[in-house]
């Protein structure tokens, strides 16, 4: 089973991927010129197929946040 859970605040996001029975988190916080990675990091899990990582990292979650400012 595939599942990805994504909390996003005015302040930051975070990303729960449940694959396989595997659990792999990112967070980002807001920073003054957009935002930074301070958990996880999808890029660097071999077991992410190419197109998940592309759809997780889309700039959707960063604009969402800007939108709740």
């Amino acid at each position: 089973m595939k599942k990805v859970t994504i909390e996003i605040t005015k302040d930051g996001w975070t990303t729960i991927l449940e694959k396989d029975g595997k659990k792999f988190t990112e967070r980002h916080v807001k920073t003054m010129y957009g935002s930074k990675s301070i958990e996880g990091d999808f890029e660097a899990e071999d077991d992410i197929d190419d197109e998940l990582y592309d759809a997780l990292t889309s700039f959707a979650n960063h604009d969402i946040m800007s939108a709740l400012n």
